[in-house]
C-alpha cells in the first residue's frame, strides 16, 4: 500500500510520509474492501487488528438477545474502529461492526501498538492511539447523557442540545437518518417521528431531511 492512498488520520499524526510506511509494514497492514450492510466484525469474536476506514462509513451497533438493536457509534474516512478490543486481543467483541456504505478499510495489528520499545515513531503512534481511544470513551459518556432523559422528547433535546453546541449554532445536519437516530437514542423509530411532528408542531424545531432548525435556543430547553 502506498501512503498516497491514506486518508488524513489521528493514528499517523506527527509521523513522516517514511515512518508512514514502515507502520504499514510494521503493523501487518491488510486493505479490505466493503459492501453496505456487510458485517465487518462480528460479536462474540476476538481480533487482533484496529480497523481505519479508508472510504466509507461504518457503523458500530449492539444487538441484544431479542434482536434489539443500538447504534452505538459511526467512523467515516479516517477514522478507526475496533482499536479497544484489537489491543485486548482476548477479550470477545460486544459489538457488530456493520458497513453503512461501500469503502474500503485498513486493518493494522495492535500488538507491535502495545510494545514500542524504543522505536520513536511506534511511541509516538501508541499516544496517538491512547488519545483516540479517550475520545471516543468521551463519546460514549456523552451519549450515556442523551439516553438518560426517560421521555423521547428529552432524550431528542438532549442530543439536539449537544449538537448544536458543537456545531456552535441553532442549525446543524444530523449524522444518522431517521432509523439510525432511533437506534442511537434507544426509542422506536414511529415513537420518534411522532415526537419529531409534535415538536415541530409546538414550534421547537424545523425538520428538513436531516438539517435540523432548532428555535429555543439549547439553554432554554426544559426536558
Amino acid at each position: 500500500m502506498e501512503i498516497q492512498d491514506l486518508p488524513r488520520t489521528p493514528l499517523f499524526r506527527g509521523l513522516t510520509d517514511g515512518e508512514v510506511q514502515r507502520a504499514l509494514t510494521a503493523l501487518d497492514a491488510r486493505r479490505q474492501p466493503f459492501h453496505k450492510e456487510e458485517l465487518l466484525l462480528q460479536a462474540g469474536h476476538s481480533i487482533t487488528h484496529l480497523g481505519l476506514v479508508l472510504r466509507g462509513r461504518v457503523h458500530i451497533e449492539h444487538l441484544d438477545v431479542w434482536g434489539s438493536k443500538t447504534l452505538l457509534g459511526q467512523a467515516g474516512e479516517g477514522d478507526l474502529f475496533a482499536e479497544t478490543y484489537a489491543c485486548l486481543p482476548g477479550e470477545a467483541l460486544l459489538v457488530n461492526v456493520m458497513a453503512a456504505s461501500d469503502g474500503e478499510a485498513l486493518f493494522l495489528a495492535a500488538e507491535r501498538l502495545l510494545h514500542p520499545g524504543n522505536e520513536p515513531w511506534l511511541q509516538r503512534m501508541a499516544q496517538n492511539l491512547l488519545q483516540i481511544a479517550a475520545r471516543k470513551n468521551l463519546g460514549l459518556a456523552r451519549r450515556s447523557l442523551y439516553t438518560a432523559p426517560k421521555t423521547i422528547r428529552g432524550r431528542v433535546m438532549a442530543y439536539f442540545s449537544a449538537l448544536a453546541v458543537q456545531n456552535g449554532g441553532l442549525q446543524f445536519t444530523l449524522p444518522f437518518d431517521r432509523q439510525q437516530l432511533a437506534d442511537f437514542l434507544g426509542v422506536d423509530r414511529s415513537a420518534l417521528s411522532s415526537t419529531l411532528s409534535r415538536m415541530q408542531r409546538d414550534g421547537l424545531l424545523t425538520l428538513q431531511r436531516r438539517t435540523v432548525t432548532l428555535h429555543t435556543a439549547p439553554e432554554e430547553f426544559s426536558l
